[in-house]
């Protein structure tokens, strides 16, 4: 997956969680309220893992680990990259902006700010 096209699942996990915060925050008490729509980006980022039969627990737990580290890694960076447009917008004390439109600049500009092909 393109890195832009990774930022934009990130940047979408993020929408997501700010819209359910906003539907919850509206009424905490509402039961139709669902992170499916967070976990299946999530999943998109994710790639399958493939392990061979009869292998150890301590095994099992390298081969995730050598599979599952990098993308992993990919994640925590991007989630701190929008979290640093995110702080240095709040930081700068701008309040022309929100925190949507910052996302939604970072998702506009992900080709470019990202440019790097799989």
């Amino acid at each position: 997956m393109r890195d832009s096209e990774f930022v934009r699942r990130v940047i979408g996990i993020l929408t997501e969680a700010k819209e359910l915060r906003a539907r919850l925050a509206e009424n905490p008490d509402r039961d139709d309220v669902s992170a499916q729509n967070m976990r299946v980006l999530l999943n998109e980022l994710v790639p399958d893992v493939a392990l061979p039969a009869g292998l150890s627990p301590a095994e099992v737990s390298e081969a995730l680990s050598e599979q599952l580290g990098p993308v992993f890694e990919r994640i925590a960076g991007v989630f701190s990259l929008v979290f640093l447009a995110l702080a240095d917008v709040h930081d700068s004390g701008r309040t022309d902006l929100t925190s949507a439109d910052v996302l939604q600049d970072l998702a506009l500009r992900a080709d470019e700010l990202w440019p790097d092909d799989e």
